[in-house]
């Protein structure tokens, strides 16, 4: 059952930005270009533009994640100030606001963040993200329920599900009780309709005794239903173009479940380091991923279905042709490609230094954006129109 939502948002909690300084520089940012989102070491978010190859604050601090940014340039911010995460949104007009919160109809509950990241629909117009609602204070986990909302940004309007209470009935009769649900996971269909969540339940034996089970639930049409259950912890890739197919990882091999039948079937994601594999590694609109070859070609492109291959950085002489002074290092902990697949971010890390570059799909335009500390995954966006 969806559950209604009353909430609001106070005018003065909108925050907007004016990154025009003067009528020259309104007549350049008016040209479309391609971003790039990152966090410096200080926790800012930055926003590099492709096309003029200049960097300007974006105006959030304490950023801990960014997600995929959506065909209006719509992207979401993951924050975290005392402690208490928050999501805000950078609007097409550049404006930053809060992304409502639920609030509890009992004066006695509150809610609160869960474990997984936002996900932001390819078009802009939907995001999903994970609640609890949980006694005032609470710190047992027992006690909390977890719940998804689904926001229409168009709409304003955000609706939940209770997906805790959805679990008891599952598994009712079973033998099996989830004590603590924890989503891990979380992505959107394009047009919002189709939400997949990966689960962990957990049943609570006794102090030092637990049992586990993993399940992907689809929410679509107002309800929940089970898509593919295991022993194992399931991570989401990406789904398809059409977002009838998803891609998962479980227990070091990969997988395609068919949305709507849940028929499940073996797909390979050959890479030299499966840790590097996320939703950012992968194109939804070509249906390819990032991959890397250790002590090999460093950058790869290759089609998920049939194991096509495009070389995009071979090895780092090309780094080195373009930058002289890097002649050693290695491929840092994530990477990230452009939902249309055409540009990709990378660090390259050389000692305690890092180095964050931008390069074509065709190995061309390879640009350094910045040096430094960079602890949250960028990402990188399709041109954006006026």
């Amino acid at each position: 059952m969806v559950l209604p939502v009353k909430w609001f948002i106070s005018a003065v909690s909108l925050l907007l930005l004016f990154p025009f300084s003067s009528c020259d520089d309104d007549v350049i940012e008016a040209l479309p270009s391609r971003y790039v989102y990152f966090v410096d070491a200080a926790g800012s978010a930055q926003r590099y533009d492709i096309t003029l190859k200049k960097i300007e604050a974006v105006g959030i601090d304490q950023v801990e994640y960014v997600t995929s940014v959506a065909e209006n340039g719509i992207v979401l911010f993951e924050t975290v100030p005392g402690g208490i995460a928050r999501l805000w949104g950078r609007c097409q007009d550049g404006s930053i606001i809060p992304v409502p919160m639920p609030v509890a109809a009992n004066a006695g509950e509150e809610y609160v963040y869960g474990h997984a990241r936002a996900a932001l629909s390819a078009s802009g117009h939907h995001a999903a993200w994970t609640v609890y609602r949980r006694p005032n204070g609470s710190a047992d986990s027992t006690e909390w329920i977890q719940e998804i909302c689904r926001f229409d940004c168009g709409a304003w309007n955000m609706e939940q599900i209770d997906v805790s209470s959805w679990l008891v009935s599952a598994f009712q009769g079973s033998g099996f009780g989830p004590d603590i649900v924890r989503v891990r996971d979380v992505l959107i269909s394009n047009d919002g309709g189709r939400v997949v969540l990966s689960i962990e339940v957990t049943d609570v034996l006794g102090q030092f005794t637990r049992k586990f089970q993993y399940m992907l639930l689809v929410w679509e049409n107002d309800s929940l239903r089970l898509l593919q259950g295991r022993q194992q912890a399931m991570d989401l890739l990406a789904f398809d173009t059409q977002c009838r197919t998803l891609y998962f990882t479980s227990a070091g091999s990969h997988f395609a479940v068919d949305c709507g039948e849940g028929a499940l079937r073996s797909v390979a994601f050959p890479t030299g380091r499966k840790e590097l594999l996320s939703t950012h590694a992968c194109s939804r609109a070509t249906g390819e991923f990032i991959s890397t070859i250790t002590d090999g070609e460093i950058l790869v492109l290759t089609r998920i279905e049939d194991g096509s291959r495009s070389v995009v950085l071979p090895n780092i002489r090309e780094i080195t042709m373009a930058y002289p002074e890097i002649n050693y290092g290695l491929l840092g902990p994530w990477f990230s490609i452009s939902p249309d697949g055409e540009w990709i971010v990378f660090p390259w890390v050389v000692d305690a230094d890092t180095h964050l570059f931008v390069i074509h799909r065709d190995g061309k335009d390879l640009h350094r954006i910045a040096q430094g500390t960079f602890h949250v995954q960028p990402v990188v966006s399709d041109e954006i129109p006026l």
